[in-house]
């Protein structure tokens, strides 16, 4: 794919998104079996005497659902979008990364691609200089400040001498089952507008960068997508 963006997308691009990964913890789990000891009289057969000679140990199984498998998500899904002041509703079709642990529903007229390592594209076929990154990581390997911390910098890097104007307005933040503190900023300029954001969903944190042109204006469309960012 050509991707257009030159110089912002280079510098972008350039952002360590795995360089604020934390050591990865260990986490152990323990459960015990319960034992029940039962006595039972032996009677003798004279009739004389009777003596508690047997003891029975009972091991009761433990149900252990810690290892059931999450849902599997359906194939399609609708997704409702905004463009140029309509509301639009399309079908979206569940679509895998093929370097990255997550799926999301993708939309007729785009395409998933692997950028670079830990890096994809979502572009739109007609213009592919119209996109969004996508980055996802565990919450095992990094730390949710940290990657906020680093696309905040990033778009303070591309703004050059303005600030990043923070996004605010509901329905233009990531929202959704699961997604939980999610910001964004966008970056307003000549030819279009870079916004990024950062969510947490489930294990994954998730960072969508996306690269819009004024005469196409889908940066909702590609929002509404990434917020279905799931772990496979």
């Amino acid at each position: 794919m050509n991707l257009k963006w030159t110089s912002l997308s280079i510098l972008l691009a350039s952002a360590l998104f795995l360089a604020a990964c934390t050591s990865d913890e260990d986490n152990t789990k323990q459960k015990e079996d319960s034992t029940t000891e039962q006595q039972q009289p032996s009677e003798q057969t004279d009739g004389e005497q009777k003596e508690d000679d047997s003891t029975e140990t009972i091991d009761e199984p433990v149900d252990d659902d810690s290892s059931e498998e999450p849902a599997l998500r359906e194939d399609e899904a609708s997704l409702t979008y905004t463009l140029n002041g309509e509301q639009k509703e399309e079908i979206g079709y569940l679509t895998e990364s093929d370097q990255q642990n997550y799926s999301l529903y993708k939309l007729d007229g785009y395409e998933l691609t692997g950028e670079e390592p830990n890096k994809d594209a979502l572009y739109a076929t007609e213009n592919d200089s119209v996109f969004m990154r996508i980055e996802t990581i565990s919450t095992d390997d990094a730390d949710y400040e940290v990657i906020l911390k680093n696309m905040m910098e990033t778009m303070a890097a591309i703004s050059i001498d303005e600030e990043p104007v923070t996004i605010t307005e509901e329905g233009k933040l990531p929202a959704g089952e699961g997604i939980k503190n999610a910001v964004g900023y966008e970056v307003p300029k000549e030819i279009g507008t870079i916004s990024g954001y950062v969510f947490e969903r489930g294990d994954l944190i998730v960072r969508l960068t996306i690269f819009d042109r004024n005469d196409a204006n889908l940066t909702d469309a590609l929002l509404k997508m990434g917020e279905t960012v799931n772990v496979k």
